[in-house]
């Protein structure tokens, strides 16, 4: 899974680390026989009955030209899917989930909905709210297995059978980089190579690397220039791969993905590296390298971004390191030095954060699922477009054979835009148009990435959570209190005193609330789904 940081940023938050928090149970079990079914040429549904096909999105709600842009769609619409009509349902973002609750419970007549990462996923396919379309698939839409990956595929299985399909897109964890002000690079104040050399051979918050990134801070100071100091929000969240649960639960796997026998459970917060990641903060702080009153902020990431703000702040990137640090220079108006952090990329998202599913109460799921295969193939690519973007010469204009400049907006539509919508929640984004917002060769680059990537082999496993649900429960508050979230970190921030008492309390409590108990009951199921793997 939002100009490029309006686009892409987006994205990794969806694929993350921004991260579903699944509540309900989802055993594991060996993948049904229609699950390997190799693709086929596609059955023709008899399309003689006029249909029509109500579909629920989320994105920026109605705009101006809604209503013109889906009367153009059914018109092409027409051509590819005979005698078929779409009524679309346009939800906000932060409507959607209570407007999914009403329909679902009212049983109301829809026949495809988004479904991402403002829902429980796996609870609402254990509540049946969508069905299994493995047949429909391999019958009306054999393209897809053929143009997505099995592995994207896979991340919406719930006991190996498929619920949905996955808006195909970057998905890659979060890859975190180091951003400094380029002018102190140029004073000397940072090598970025010989820094890039450490994070990649010792990991982004390693005592080596830590020290790399303590020593630029020393020499700002000893020269007057911490300005606002260092942010060390999204670092610790950045570089947590293979969570089991969500953002939100401190356990994940630790290991070598490519040898599943090496994977360990384990509670981060517990661990050697954030004990020593707390110490550092609270050493920083207390050298004056972050702000006094980090605690009092609503925002701790305040400063980042701005020419007379943080000196040091993290967030991903895409590309090449001289394309992103121009796009984020331009961006905030002054010149950014990128320094990655990981070199090599990982996909472990379990589930995937945005995906279109067929409903229980669908009465056209044959027709519904040729929707689905012409939004996610190159054959509906211009519907597709159509959708995601609007009319051209109205809604945007062409600048090249893939390269649009959009009207009104940049990156990705707002409800005040005529029109334009959220390409990720639409179909394939590998079939998107790149705008003046994405940097070159976006969807080449994301695709390469992912190929290039290592594919966790948990994904589809969606953990039962029944077994330790209020072991859980007592967890989150014991984090919310230690910890606080990803926008107000506590133990982390460096702003507390006494931390090495607190860090104790905080894993003593984890461990009174249940933190064994979880880690030892997610290592079985992990043993028992990598059994189904062999």
């Amino acid at each position: 899974m939002k100009s490029f940081k309006t686009v892409f940023s987006k994205t990794i938050i969806l694929s993350m680390t921004t991260a579903l928090i699944l509540t309900a149970c989802g055993k594991t079990s060996t993948p049904s026989a229609s699950t390997s079914a190799a693709p086929s040429a596609a059955a023709t549904a008899d399309t003689s009955k006029p249909v029509t096909l109500k579909f629920v999105t989320m994105g920026p709600g109605k705009q101006a030209d809604s209503q013109e842009v889906y009367d153009e769609f059914n018109k092409r619409l027409a051509t590819l899917l005979p005698n078929t009509k779409v009524e679309f349902v346009p939800l906000t973002q932060a409507e959607y989930a209570d407007k999914w609750k009403l329909m679902a419970a009212s049983s109301e007549e829809i026949d495809i909905a988004w479904t991402g990462f403002v829902l429980d996923y796996l609870g609402e396919v254990n509540k049946g709210s969508y069905v299994a379309i493995d047949e429909l698939v391999n019958k009306y839409a054999p393209d897809i297995k053929k143009e997505i990956p099995s592995w994207v595929l896979d991340r919406a299985r719930v006991n190996g059978k498929l619920y949905a399909i996955p808006n195909y897109q970057q998905a890659v964890d979060a890859r975190p980089t180091l951003r400094v002000p380029k002018e102190f690079v140029d004073k000397g104040y940072i090598d970025p190579k010989a820094a890039q050399d450490t994070f990649y051979k010792t990991g982004p918050v390693s005592k080596e690397s830590l020290a790399v990134i303590g020593d630029y801070l020393e020499k700002l100071k000893q020269n007057n220039q911490l300005r606002k100091g260092f942010s060390p929000n999204v670092l610790t969240t950045m570089q947590h791969h293979n969570l089991l649960i969500s953002a939100a639960q401190p356990f994940k796997l630790v290991g070598d993905l490519k040898d599943p026998k090496s994977l360990k459970v384990v509670n981060w917060y517990d661990t050697p590296e954030e004990q020593n990641f707390i110490k550092t903060m609270t050493d920083w702080y207390a050298k004056g390298y972050i702000r006094k009153d980090m605690l009092s902020l609503q925002n701790q990431r305040q400063d980042e971004g701005k020419p007379d703000g943080n000196v040091g702040w993290f967030h991903t990137i895409v590309g090449s390191v001289e394309d992103a640090s121009a796009a984020e220079s331009k961006r905030y108006g002054f010149p950014i030095q990128f320094i990655p952090m990981e070199e090599k990329y990982v996909i472990s998202g379990l589930t995937d954060s945005t995906n279109l599913a067929i409903t229980r109460t669908s009465k056209n799921p044959e027709r519904a699922m040729q929707l689905i295969n012409l939004l996610d193939t190159a054959k509906g690519k211009d519907l597709y477009n159509l959708l995601v973007w609007g009319i051209e010469g109205k809604h945007y204009k062409k600048t090249g054979d893939n390269k649009i400049e959009t009207i009104g907006y940049s990156g990705q539509g707002t409800a005040d835009a005529k029109y334009g919508t959220f390409a990720y929640a639409m179909g394939n984004t590998g079939n998107a148009y790149e705008t003046q917002a994405n940097i070159p060769n976006f969807v080449k680059t994301w695709q390469d990435m992912n190929s290039g990537a290592t594919v966790s082999p948990l994904l589809g496993f969606k953990p039962n959570l029944d077994p330790i649900k209020t072991e859980l429960a007592q967890i989150a508050a014991v984090v919310k209190e230690y910890a606080g979230t990803t926008a107000q970190l506590v133990l982390e921030s460096g702003a507390v005193a006494d931390s090495d008492k607190k860090y104790a309390e905080f894993i003593s409590k984890m461990k009174a609330a249940g933190s064994d108990k979880v880690v030892a009951e997610l290592q079985k199921q992990v043993d028992e789904f990598l059994k189904t793997k062999k």
